[in-house]
């Protein structure tokens, strides 16, 4: 067995809307991969990996955390991230480690670092309370209306912008965050300052696949001829209001979305999908390049997933599967590879399992908010305790009412405030077409299910936390768009007058100058 080392680098790579059913590794065989493909085939595959929320901010603030969305909190894309609340970055950073993040983290509020040293990059999304949506302003069911929408378009618009175009917005941003990370590691690999023998932490986070689905020809055209199913569509009988008012909100429900489209909006996807792949292909042959591929341990995940037509809807903001399952996977220092991992998991996890990596224990004041617990051992090989629930919730935009999900096993009970709960047995059901709730042979189980639900979840007492913070951020938000703006985005630090040949001291033939 693989002896894990000493305080390994950790790189890792970060994705936006990329559900676990979009790549190889978890059984779609139409989608070009081969980076992601070879990195699982020698790592570990979390095969149920859970986001704890169906959407940006809240799920990486989860992730960052440790903790719940509610427990942060950061409920919504327009929920500021409180500084005082404890990062995987700032665990590793106590514990000695260098911590960089390129790219996109949803960070609102001003604080844009969250434990991090350096930030390479701004984020792509404002950093404002400027996306608050009161559930008590979208009606039942709810919609976007007035300045809530974007451009006056239904979000089910963005299905007529799939295909090639010469340059997207999100490659323009990706390819920043590729460049600023490769230039990063470099600069790891000839540091001959103090610093130079300390581990790092580098998180790589690119905005593709998330919509619009749209790709440069180079992509689009790898999938020229190739065979794209279209989404399965469910039995009437298991659409729930819960689905009815996601639907309402993106404006499905008063749009035919044709089969084309449905196709069209894949095809995109994946083309963003292998361009992903290229670049987690060029960060793995970097690592080795520059000899730090037995000294880093490398993990791969997304924020939350995307329907892509399954049950009728589309993009996220659901916690239906397609939307909530995550690709996790990892391989590299230490890891045991060549193996999945069946137990249910969640991204709650990475902060006590990168805490574990770098061999430090965060005090009480930290873990006892951890919502998950270390996967170590399901990366070593050598297993360990029962890994407790996995919870999902969705308390933002898309729906009315608090939700929330309990993940055990292979069960998976939904319950939302006034509204008939959901059990699903995904071993038998994985595309969860049949609700189990009544069902006298699961009497026992939708009872356990519930009994936990209950101990650690009011719903009313949730819904009423929740409404008060988006009539607050509301308020805040149309105060702020008087006067003189001060925007909270991140503006990188790079002092190019520090850089490259500067003095007599430096020699201009010594290949590590200016560094």
């Amino acid at each position: 067995m693989t002896t894990q080392p000493q305080r390994p680098n950790v790189l890792l790579i970060m994705v936006d809307q990329l559900t676990a059913f979009g790549l190889r590794a978890y059984g779609n065989d139409e989608v070009i991969t081969p980076h992601l493909d070879a990195l699982a085939h020698r790592g570990v595959v979390f095969d149920n990996a859970y986001a704890n929320s169906p959407l940006c901010v809240p799920s990486r603030a989860a992730m960052m955390s440790g903790r719940l969305p509610s427990d942060v909190p950061c409920n919504d894309n327009a929920e500021e991230f409180p500084a005082s609340v404890p990062t995987f970055a700032h665990t590793l950073r106590r514990a000695g480690y260098r911590t960089v993040l390129a790219g996109k983290m949803h960070f609102v509020g001003p604080d844009q670092l969250h434990g991090f040293e350096e930030r390479l990059t701004t984020d792509i999304f404002p950093a404002d309370l400027t996306w608050t949506r009161p559930w008590d302003s979208l009606g039942d069911p709810p919609r976007l209306s007035g300045r809530q929408r974007s451009g006056g378009r239904e979000y089910v618009d963005i299905l007529d912008r799939s295909g090639p175009l010469p340059w997207t917005y999100q490659m323009h941003y990706d390819e920043e965050v590729r460049f600023r990370t490769l230039q990063r590691l470099r600069e790891f690999a000839v540091d001959r300052g103090e610093r130079r023998d300390q581990p790092w932490l580098t998180v790589a986070s690119f905005t593709q696949p998330h919509d619009p689905y749209a790709a440069p020809a180079e992509y689009w055209n790898r999938y020229e001829g190739r065979t794209i199913s279209p989404p399965q569509a469910p039995p009437p009988a298991s659409t729930h209001t819960l689905d009815e008012w996601v639907n309402a909100f993106h404006g499905v429900d008063q749009h035919d979305v044709s089969d084309q489209q449905s196709v069209d909006a894949r095809r995109g996807y994946y083309a963003m999908i292998s361009y992903i792949d290229d670049v987690v292909g060029e960060l793995l042959a970097e690592l080795d390049r520059l000899g730090m591929a037995d000294d880093t341990v490398v993990i791969f995940t997304s924020d939350h997933g995307d329907q892509l037509g399954e049950h009728g809807m589309y993009f996220k903001r659901t916690l239906r599967e397609w939307s909530v399952r995550v690709p996790l996977i990892a391989a590299g220092a230490g890891v045991h590879g060549g193996r999945k991992v069946t137990e249910p998991v969640s991204l709650v996890d990475l902060h006590p399992t990168l805490a574990e990596l770098a061999g430090t224990t965060p005090p009480d004041s930290v873990t006892r908010h951890f919502a998950g617990a270390s996967i170590v051992g399901g990366l070593t090989g050598d297993g360990g305790d029962d890994h407790p629930d996995v919870i999902v919730e969705n308390y933002a935009e898309g729906t009315i009412t608090p939700i929330r999900a309990l993940i055990r096993g292979q069960y998976k009970l939904i319950q939302a405030a006034g509204l008939a709960d959901q059990l699903y047995d995904l071993g038998t059901d994985p595309a969860e077409t049949t609700d189990l709730i009544d069902d006298p042979a699961y009497a026992t189980t939708t009872a356990d299910l519930r009994k936990e639900m209950s101990r650690s979840w009011d719903p009313d007492r949730t819904k009423a936390t929740v409404l008060e913070s988006q009539r607050i951020r509301a308020f805040l938000g149309e105060a702020m768009a008087h006067g003189r703006h001060h925007p909270w985005d991140h503006t990188p630090d790079n002092d190019a007058s520090r850089q490259w040949i500067r003095g007599t001291n430096d020699d201009p033939w010594d290949p590590l100058a200016g560094f």
